[in-house]
């Protein structure tokens, strides 16, 4: 029996769904300013999952309709290169009717590397780095995202997972970020999400990404076990002793770091939490309610398939909505 309950409601209603610990860095740089640091950045993530037996061992490819390709030594080779070698600086220098202007503009990004464990199905490890277009004028985040199952969490402790995520943010030159419990969609979110309504009312702890990030506004992508904050957005908010002195839960932890930035953790474990129990997560909603202001807003295009723009809305604000009220179970007498 997992350690996180609601991981087995999940995993008994739609096996198809991955449950995985997610955590994701939002970069304000090109690949160029990044290409240095990838490398350590996956060394650093294969260094953890191994611990654990874990692997990556296929990678798409976007450039060739995403087809996917077992990570042999010439591929591991190839996908290194992609993700330490920029392809394209200026993209103004490129001409507008070439075939690489239309490519890149339309997809919204310049490289991606994506490499995942598992042989027939993939198994919950995952490393992926977007990187932005290559504009004069800088547009959006380049993204650095990770991912490892559930049994990582159950088998290695979140002391562990917390360690991965503090160790990438050492040295990773971010806007913002987070890391929590996530969904994680490999095929098929647009079907699956409609029939995912009441579990993801009932447990407010699981992130469901964002289906594109190309054009994310500036502002903190909601609220989560771990929340990195830059140094802008931190200078912004009011630095730590200011985000100290509106923080009160008991398990809600502050820490300062190397170019002041900083690291908000709402206590040791990530929670998926339960309405039905009356599990709320009041460290989650007090961080919400202060961070307000910057948090990204919801727009209508938010709206996922299957929702009306109510229930969208209501999902990405469940932290500043409203807590449902305790359903009463009978058996509690």
């Amino acid at each position: 029996m997992s350690n996180y309950p609601s991981y087995e409601h999940f995993a008994t209603s739609l096996p198809r769904v991955q449950l995985v610990m997610r955590v994701v860095f939002y970069l304000p740089h090109d690949h160029s300013v990044l290409a240095p640091l990838l490398q350590r950045a996956l060394d650093a993530y294969l260094e953890f999952i191994q611990r654990s037996g874990g692997a990556l061992t296929t990678g798409e490819d976007p450039d060739i309709s995403e087809a996917t390709f077992p990570l042999t030594p010439e591929y591991w080779e190839e996908a290194q290169r992609h993700l330490t070698k920029p392809r394209f600086e200026d993209l103004e220098d490129l001409q507008e009717d070439s075939y690489w202007f239309r490519q890149l503009t339309k997809r919204g990004f310049d490289t991606w590397v994506l490499l995942r464990g598992g042989l027939s199905e993939p198994d919950g490890y995952q490393f992926s780095f977007e990187s932005r277009l290559p504009w004069k004028k800088p547009l959006g985040y380049s993204i650095l995202d990770v991912q490892v199952p559930m049994r990582f969490l159950d088998e290695q402790g979140p002391g562990k997972a917390h360690e991965l995520a503090r160790s990438l943010a050492e040295f990773l030159p971010f806007s913002t970020g987070h890391a929590g419990l996530s969904l994680s969609f490999t095929r098929g979110r647009a079907m699956l999400l409609p029939l995912l309504k009441n579990l993801l009312l009932r447990h407010p702890g699981w992130e469901v990404p964002r289906e594109s990030t190309s054009s994310m506004g500036d502002g903190i992508d909601g609220i989560h076990w771990l929340n990195f904050l830059g140094s802008s957005i931190l200078a912004t908010v009011g630095g730590p002793k200011e985000i100290r002195a509106h923080l009160h839960h008991p398990g809600t932890t502050i820490e300062a770091f190397t170019g002041d930035r900083a690291l908000i953790s709402l206590g040791p474990a990530p929670l998926a939490g339960d309405t039905k129990l009356g599990e709320t997560l009041p460290a989650y909603r007090e961080l919400a309610r202060f961070l307000e202001p910057w948090l990204l807003p919801f727009a209508p295009s938010d709206t996922w398939d299957g929702y009306t723009e109510e229930e969208t809305r209501r999902w990405w604000r469940r932290f500043l909505e409203a807590p449902p009220e305790k359903i009463h179970d009978p058996r509690d007498g």
